[in-house]
């Protein structure tokens, strides 16, 4: 074994265990001085005797060991890489169970997050989808609120009075600053954010949403008495 490939599993055997490890960015950080090839080499080598596990391309992790064998990288370590320090969210049939508007739940997880350089990656049964802003205290609540309103007609058993219940508690701390934000840097259906007009303007809220649609155009979105009872006389 050369100078370099011995250099490189000391560094990566002080890894923690079970940790994604994406292969550019250790690199980068540890590596640079080493030739690139002779790098990937060593990754390959290890993964072959065990020492390191490629989940896919440019992942890999060293694996926890117990007296059973190897113990495979959980689903909560895969996206708690990609959420933790507020990196990220899981949106998706997760968020809409979180949120009390589903009783239904999806084996699929899916996150957002601004840790992934790829557009999507896809590692076992965790997606993840770069979210192209900055995850913030104000711009998370209106992310969210888009994801689930973009996605009304296809959650499966929706509660719409739960729905109804968030979109108040949604509308009362609404920053049009950060849903201007939102979308302008992410893209999602004209219907959509018609939608979330309607909710707001159902409830007195200023914003100038307005600016995102087609004063021509006629929306397919539900009417808010589908939500809440019409206000009596």
């Amino acid at each position: 074994m050369n100078s370099y490939a011995k250099y490189i599993e000391t560094v990566i055997e002080q890894e923690p265990e079970n940790k994604l490890l994406e292969a550019s960015a250790l690199y980068q950080r540890s590596f640079d001085t080493v030739p690139e090839m002779t790098y990937y080499k060593t990754l390959e080598r290890m993964s072959k005797q065990g020492s390191l596990v490629h989940l896919t391309k440019g992942l890999y992790y060293r694996p926890k060991k117990s007296r059973f064998g190897a113990i495979p990288i959980s689903e909560k370590e895969i996206v708690g890489h990609y959420t933790s320090g507020g990196q990220g969210i899981v949106i998706g049939y997760r968020l809409y169970n979180q949120k009390g508007l589903t009783t239904q739940i999806s084996k699929r997880v899916e996150v957002l997050s601004s840790a992934v350089s790829e557009q999507k990656k896809n590692i076992n049964n965790v997606c993840v989808t770069n979210s192209g802003i900055a995850l913030t205290q104000e711009t998370i609540p209106v992310i969210e609120t888009m994801e689930i309103l973009q996605n009304y007609k296809s959650i499966e058993d929706i509660s719409k009075s739960a729905l109804a219940a968030y979109m108040r508690e949604f509308a009362r701390g609404y920053s049009d600053t950060a849903a201007v934000f939102v979308l302008k840097n992410r893209k999602y259906k004209k219907s959509t954010i018609a939608f979330l007009e309607r909710f707001l303007n159902y409830f007195g809220v200023e914003n100038t949403l307005h600016q995102f649609l087609s004063a021509l155009s006629s929306y397919a979105i539900p009417e808010m008495e589908e939500f809440y009872e019409p206000a009596r006389a």
